[in-house]
């Protein structure tokens, strides 16, 4: 997504050289296979806007007795994050045969499907790899395991509903929390458990994650829907693979029109005809977003009030402005 203008900006400034430090950790791995070395570096430097890193970081200083130290565990803890969101990633434009990310030709376009795989499942072991060495217990290893699997039976699930017509909200709603608010859970409790040493005490900052993770999805895709939103990446490869985001289960829910098409296959053309002439399914489909929104920012209210919670503050209303913007 692509940040609206005059939506106020997010100031990471505070923990800009922490930010940094993981930037430089993810340009210092080096991938011994000289023919994909340099994509593989590329492909390591097209972090986005870190909202990740930055969540593990923000949450490591507001678990920290002294937020104003953060260690060498918590930097590589967000660049493992950043690690396993990039081979999800990579995975992802194998699957929907996208040729861009981030403006950026997508690995399997310089060297096909078969390098592109094997180069995501390298980032995936030198993910756990990281998480190993920077354990502080044997739990913390089985936890990033445990979210791991989720993530994975997620994608799973997602493939498995593609082009059902009787999939509803409740089973997108499962697989985006096992997926996308599955990592930002991840990211968030990783920083309060590095900086602690120690498993968290309360949900906090994976009730943060996930339900902001929710939100972040759902906002990606109404913008898949949104022609001239400018994303970085390819527009509508969800429905052209048969993946039915929330936008098209809530208009199956109240429309058997839509149902219809679908299972007609109709062209894209006439499924964005109807979606543009019933507005209140984007609207309801925003509403639903503002809900886990809204219970993102209720667990922010029970953290300490520390400079490190303003930054994440500010994600919230960029995505409430942001929300509020995609009303028709």
């Amino acid at each position: 997504m692509k940040m609206n203008q005059g939506i106020k900006a997010i100031n990471f400034g505070p923990i800009a050289p922490a930010l940094a430090a993981v930037k430089a950790e993810l340009q210092a791995q080096q991938l011994p296979v000289p023919l994909y070395a340099a994509d593989y570096k590329r492909a390591l430097g097209t972090t986005g806007k870190m909202w990740r890193a930055a969540m593990t970081i923000l949450f490591a200083k507001l678990a920290q007795a002294e937020p104003t130290v953060l260690s060498k565990q918590v930097i590589s803890g967000a660049a493992a994050i950043e690690i396993l969101h990039l081979a999800t990633l990579i995975h992802d434009d194998v699957l929907d045969e996208a040729p861009i990310r981030r403006h950026q030709p997508t690995l399997q376009m310089h060297h096909g499907n078969h390098a592109a795989i094997y180069l995501g499942d390298e980032l995936l072991a030198r993910y756990f790899r990281l998480v190993t060495e920077i354990a502080p217990d044997i739990a913390f290893a089985q936890y990033h395991a445990r979210v791991m699997q989720r993530i994975l039976t997620g994608e799973l699930q997602q493939a498995a509903d593609a082009y059902s017509l009787t999939a509803d909200v409740s089973d997108y709603i499962a697989t985006v929390r096992g997926k996308t608010g599955a990592l930002f859970g991840l990211a968030a409790c990783t920083g309060e458990w590095l900086a602690t040493g120690t498993a968290p005490t309360n949900q906090y900052a994976t009730i943060f994650g996930e339900n902001m993770g929710i939100a972040f999805q759902i906002l990606d895709d109404i913008d898949d829907f949104r022609l001239r939103q400018d994303s970085g990446k390819p527009k509508l490869s969800d429905l052209s693979s048969g993946v039915y985001t929330l936008p098209l289960r809530i208009g199956m829910q109240g429309y058997p029109t839509l149902t219809s098409l679908l299972r007609n296959q109709a062209p894209v053309r006439d499924i964005l005809v109807f979606l543009q002439g019933h507005p209140d399914i984007q609207n309801e489909t925003v509403r639903v977003a503002e809900s886990f929104l809204a219970t993102a920012q209720e667990a922010l209210t029970a953290l300490p009030d520390q400079p490190a919670r303003r930054p994440l503050v500010q994600i919230t209303e960029y995505l409430a402005t942001t929300l509020q913007s995609a009303h028709i």
